[in-house]
């Protein structure tokens, strides 16, 4: 039987009171945030899993750097997955992070046109930005792609660029695209690149205030694809792709408090076997995509001074 999904998880109810939806905070929030980081449903899914101790670390890391959290309302229709309901697991995450006072969005994908409103006044160039990144994400085999087949008008508008009048473009093409969505495909990952791609021209927006947490080199792909099609002085502000494995590199480099067993819990959490990470270690001269080794030799590479430099 074909997987089937709902926007709204039949029991949202249990996670209302810890996560904001309404577009006029959101649009508020965005903006004073230091960092806006979307989670991928496979890292959040990795995370909410961490015992509480790994768990409170990487929240306190999100606090303190004034991180929010976006969770795009394609991957809430991912974790919710067939049984339309969000785990125990998934329910205390969006609490912890509550109680700790990271702010939570619950992000329509649509939204972007309302935050692009503010800094923008017409409607032909912020569908532009629409019209462009669609262009540089979707794929052959693809969602997108095949709902675009499917609706010669909305193709005329978000590809060819006709009728870039119209203030409604976002909410019906996104609308549209989730309404397709099927089992295992890579529609969450390919919203997110869009989004964060739109969002990074505006005024404002400085390199590395966009940030994407994914285990999947497949939506790394996406946006490094996407990067690459743009030219150089076309481009918005950098953004930024973290792994698990970089994540916990990341925080401690930045001399967060974090012994070496925890940063093995969090880097093999939701993992079996050899960690494989692309980057590069000592005396190497390109980035090798497959540098495998245990939890506890990547860690200690990591504590190692110019050990290895994760990639992803």
């Amino acid at each position: 039987m074909a997987t089937t999904y709902t926007e709204t998880p039949g029991n949202f109810c249990e996670i209302e009171t810890f996560v904001e939806t309404e577009i006029k905070e959101i649009k508020s929030i965005f903006f004073c945030a230091k960092g806006v980081f979307f989670y991928d449903a496979c890292s959040f899914q990795r995370h909410s899993n961490l015992a509480d101790k790994e768990k409170n670390i990487l929240i306190k890391y999100f606090k303190d750097r004034g991180i929010v959290i976006f969770i795009s309302r394609c991957i809430l229709m991912e974790l919710a997955s067939d049984r339309h309901k969000l785990t125990k697991e998934y329910i205390e995450f969006f609490q912890v992070m509550n109680s700790a006072k990271v702010k939570v969005v619950i992000f329509n994908e649509e939204y972007t046109y309302d935050i692009l409103s503010e800094c923008f006044s017409t409607n032909e160039k912020i569908n532009e930005y629409l019209m462009w990144a669609v262009r540089a994400v979707k794929s052959p085999v693809s969602t997108i792609e095949e709902t675009l087949k499917a609706d010669e008008k909305l193709t005329s508008e978000v590809i060819e660029g006709k009728n870039l009048k119209s203030s409604g473009l976002y909410r019906r093409f996104f609308a549209a695209v989730r309404g397709n969505k099927e089992h295992e495909d890579n529609l969450g990952e390919e919203l997110i690149t869009i989004c964060v791609h739109i969002l990074s021209y505006l005024p404002g927006v400085f390199d590395g205030k966009l940030g994407v947490l994914t285990d999947d080199k497949g939506t790394v792909g996406k946006i490094s694809s996407m990067i690459k099609r743009t030219k150089p002085h076309n481009r918005g502000a950098k953004i930024i792709l973290f792994s698990t494995p970089k994540l916990v590199q990341h925080m401690f480099q930045e001399h967060i408090e974090i012994s070496e067993d925890e940063m093995i819990n969090l880097i093999s959490q939701g993992t079996s076997g050899n960690i494989v990470v692309m980057g590069t270690t000592a005396f190497d001269l390109k980035v090798d995509e497959k540098i495998s080794m245990t939890s506890r030799e990547l860690v200690q590479k990591i504590m190692e001074p110019n050990g290895i430099h994760i990639v992803f």
